[in-house]
């Protein structure tokens, strides 16, 4: 009895002492303001069960979309502070914070979605995020990139039908000068309140990519959409660097590697999230326009030197975001 006694208090110690550094539960909140439908849910759903599998449930992840834990704004300021512990945000929200992220509020940056995606997922990207940890904050990826239109209650054909339309823009001083270059009134107004700012005429349009003007029910308010592509708004899966630090080396690892991962989960979620949206509009009644694109890069481009008055090497950003 003795001898089984000890070997059972053997086993024991050298088991505790094998167990690898994760045997210790952890736990992370994941934030964004998005419904539970969007691309940034899948990305972080994809993320949480992947955590959870590479650490045979060591690792939980907590997701709080529709902005239940703040809005963009907030959730930076907690990446900032340590008091949010990730979170995935569009640009914009960044800008207060990085001035030089001002670059991808130009309009018309990128010819297209697809490069977009390309520079940022390249080097022109990879020094965006390296801004980050100056702040607390770690980007783990670029987790989508919304090509913006512009959902309307009448139709915007060419850069002048912009002319005098009350239109609901980001927060972001990028897009506000751009609509006000067009002769709009830019209406800055909370997403979750944008919905009635559209049925009952405080705004006349919006700028949203397709698949946000189906999962926020836009079609019910709206009558036309117009494909003016005038800026692709990626968003930035990110982490707060004291979260980060706070764990073993060999988690930390596996965030860095999986948040890459689920990022990219997210973008591809994104493109056919946009395809999708576009053609449930068109199923839906709305009028579906393409635009006279030069009439609005025309005037949009004008704004530019406005956006990055003030911003570090500038001319170096703009040069590496539309090298060929």
């Amino acid at each position: 009895m003795k001898m089984t006694r000890r070997l059972v208090m053997s086993l024991a110690l050298a088991l505790a002492v094998a167990a690898p550094a994760h045997a210790q539960t952890y736990e992370m909140n994941v934030g964004h303001v998005l419904n539970d439908k969007s691309s940034y849910q899948v990305g972080l759903q994809y993320f949480a069960d992947e955590m959870a599998k590479r650490t045979n449930g060591a690792f939980k992840v907590n997701i709080f979309p529709s902005g239940g834990l703040g809005g963009e704004l907030r959730l930076v300021q907690g990446g900032t502070t340590g008091t949010v512990d990730a979170f995935i945000v569009g640009q914009p929200s960044l800008e207060s914070t990085i001035p030089e992220y001002k670059i991808l509020s130009l309009p018309y940056l990128f010819d297209s979605e697809a490069q977009a995606v390309e520079k940022l997922r390249g080097e022109f990207g990879q020094k965006l995020l390296d801004l980050l940890p100056a702040h607390n904050m770690i980007g783990l990826g670029w987790a989508g990139v919304f090509t913006r239109g512009i959902p309307a209650t009448k139709p915007v054909e060419k850069a002048a039908d912009l002319s005098g339309l009350k239109v609901r823009v980001m927060q972001s001083p990028g897009y506000i000068s751009t609509f006000e270059a067009f002769g709009s009134q830019p209406t800055p107004i909370p997403f979750g309140e944008l919905f009635m700012a559209l049925q009952t005429g405080v705004v006349d349009a919006t700028d949203l990519s397709p698949d946000l003007v189906v999962s926020g029910q836009f079609i019910k308010a709206i009558s036309h959409y117009s494909q003016t592509g005038i800026h692709q708004l990626p968003s930035i899966f990110v982490m707060s660097k004291a979260k980060l630090d706070s764990l073993p080396e060999d988690i930390r690892a596996i965030v860095l590697e999986v948040g890459r991962a689920a990022a990219d989960v997210a973008i591809k979620a994104q493109e056919r999230m946009m395809a999708d949206g576009l053609e449930e509009m068109r199923k839906a009644g709305i009028t579906i326009i393409a635009p006279d694109v030069g009439s609005f890069r025309e005037t949009a481009l004008k704004v530019w030197p406005a956006i990055l008055s003030g911003v570090p090497n500038a001319g170096d950003y703009v040069a590496a975001a539309q090298a060929k």
